[in-house]
């Protein structure tokens, strides 16, 4: 009998250790959460690609749509991951511009509210390092060819406009930012906006989410460290 305990405590003993030796050998990798509208959705699977090895990328499949959208599905979407890193934007959607009225989807002093919540909420119910990605741009005449006929508009200078008050916001609660609606205007861009946006004004071609991609990427990379 105490032969038999003797060696299935060695057992149990080897077992632990190999464990031990496998968990030392495969740290766990950081989680980063993506969070954003359909411009996220496609250069999510090149984040992926690109931090392979260095972290789990988890995406939602749903569009994140406007930020009152994103803060009524943050339980869902980013609390109950318990993510190392959050990287999120939201912006577009808000700045639909309803022709019959001239008011937003999301007023801009609604956006500023929702932001602050959102990066309020996870700072307080995670561990996670929040980052802001600001919208892309939008080119208006293809916007509108695109959406001939709709309630709404989409406009170049809304999106400015959006962009200007998520970056006073995020300077001042001490976000870092992640600039993609530069990254695709620069003046010394590889390719001009008109090559990085579909016909449609909005969503990205695929050099747009190749650029986009690998810029998300870079900016988490430098968060998350090497594995």
């Amino acid at each position: 009998m105490w032969r038999f305990l003797s060696l299935a405590f060695c057992i149990i003993h080897i077992t632990a250790s190999t464990a031990t030796a496998e968990e030392e050998k495969s740290p766990r990798l950081p989680k980063v959460v993506l969070v954003g509208d359909s411009i996220r959705l496609s250069y999510a699977p090149r984040v992926t690609q690109q931090l392979a090895g260095n972290a789990t990328i988890i995406s939602p499949k749903a569009n994140g749509g406007d930020s009152s959208n994103v803060l009524k599905h943050l339980d869902q979407w980013v609390i109950r991951e318990k993510p190392d890193v959050v990287h999120f934007n939201c912006g577009i959607h808000d700045t639909k511009k309803f022709i019959s009225t001239g008011k937003f989807q999301i007023s801009p002093e609604q956006y500023e509210e929702n932001l602050r919540e959102i990066v309020k909420r996870i700072r307080q119910e995670t561990d996670a390092v929040v980052l802001f990605a600001t919208s892309t741009p939008i080119l208006d005449q293809r916007a509108a060819a695109a959406r001939k006929g709709r309630a709404y508009e989409l406009l170049g200078t809304s999106i400015e406009q959006y962009n200007e008050i998520a970056v006073r916001v995020m300077r001042e609660l001490g976000v870092p930012i992640d600039d993609l609606h530069h990254a695709m205007v620069e003046p010394d861009a590889l390719h001009e906006s008109k090559d990085l946006i579909g016909k449609d004004g909005v969503h990205l071609t695929e050099t747009g989410v190749e650029l986009v991609g690998t810029t998300v990427a870079a900016f988490i990379a430098e968060r998350v460290g090497p594995s």
